[in-house]
């Protein structure tokens, strides 16, 4: 694989951050086949996508989750020392209302191991966890606020280590199955 110019790459100017408003997350578990990492890319560009398709396994299926608008993030952080980098994905989301459907999820998440298929504001997919590590909550802010016009809910954040960070062009539609 041959390096090649970096260049602006802003299709019609567009650059708009954030995340869309609905992620798809599931059960690590749950998951038949994962997308493979490319074996000998070709470009550089290949190197930055999955290959295939994440597929659930007979009768599992993926859900959506609801974040107030400018609220979520994702962010691939390079982490290690020289002659051992990796990166870290890191999501943060936020559910507004902190009733018991939140709460449940929050208590049932805390240990488990996950993965999210997350969307930018260009139709972007990245996929937060894969075949060989799932996706965990390491950290929440969960609360009511303080004041009467503050805002109840949590924030939840979630990380997963990985080799090289990549785009997901899989079929996301079909891993919901009906559920959302």
């Amino acid at each position: 694989m041959d390096f090649v110019n970096i260049d602006k790459n802003l299709t019609n100017g567009e650059n708009m951050g954030g995340l869309v408003q609905t992620c798809i997350f599931g059960l690590w578990e749950d998951v038949a086949t994962w997308p493979a990492a490319p074996v000998f890319p070709l470009t550089v560009e290949d190197n930055g996508e999955w290959t295939g398709d994440l597929v659930m396994k007979a009768g599992k299926n993926a859900f959506t989750f609801y974040s107030t608008d400018d609220t979520s993030e994702f962010k691939i952080n390079p982490v290690g020392e020289q002659d051992g980098m990796s990166f870290e994905q890191e999501l943060t989301i936020f559910n507004p209302g902190l009733k018991k459907k939140l709460l449940g999820f929050i208590s049932a998440a805390k240990n488990e191991n996950l993965f999210f298929i997350v969307q930018d504001s260009e139709g972007q997919y990245y996929l937060i966890g894969d075949a060989k590590r799932a996706a965990h909550m390491v950290s929440g802010e969960v609360g009511t606020g303080k004041a009467s016009s503050d805002r109840k809910g949590a924030s939840l954040t979630f990380k997963h280590k990985t080799n090289t960070p990549r785009v997901y062009t899989g079929d996301v539609t079909v891993l919901l199955g009906g559920s959302s």
